[in-house]
């Protein structure tokens, strides 16, 4: 009984280890800043709120896919008074696509997102980066307004 014991618990911690590993999703912000960023700047979103499987990497902005499989990526971007933004999605050098504000003429808090579907190779690369659009993209994200923000998820492993 005792040895039957000892080789259940071990195969429930092998089931929670491997469910754990098996998880691939991650959701980031920049928590209080405002700033600029060139042309084709990547966008690091500093302030991991979930990283299940460590994927993401705060400091550079950069998400490495752990398997082959279709990912769902979803990313806001805000800004403040007359300013623009654009960004796009970038898997290994490729834009996937572009979302952005340019026409505001007021004083005021804007945001735009966009989410994107896309299929991955084990370490393939994602990102968001400013759009080749304009010179300085102006970014706005602090407590109580839009926040910058950016998540990804494995939808199915292939």
């Amino acid at each position: 009984m005792e040895a039957s014991l000892r080789v259940l618990d071990s195969t429930i911690k092998n089931i929670s280890t491997s469910k754990r590993d098996d998880e691939v999703m991650f959701f980031a912000i920049i928590k209080s800043n405002s700033f600029n960023l060139e042309r084709e700047s990547t966008v690091v979103f500093d302030t991991i709120v979930l990283n299940e499987g460590n994927h993401y990497n705060n400091y550079d902005g950069v998400f490495v896919a752990p398997r082959d499989g279709i990912y769902l990526f979803s990313w806001t971007v805000s800004s403040y008074n007359a300013n623009y933004v654009m960004t796009e999605l970038v898997v290994d050098d490729e834009v996937i696509t572009s979302t952005g504000e340019k026409d505001a003429d007021s004083v005021s808090f804007m945001s735009a997102s966009m989410t994107a579907i896309c299929r991955m190779k084990k370490d393939s690369h994602a990102w968001i980066r400013t759009t080749g659009y304009g010179s300085l993209h102006y970014f706005y994200s602090n407590d109580n307004h839009p926040r910058t923000s950016f998540l990804g998820l494995l939808i199915r492993a292939e």
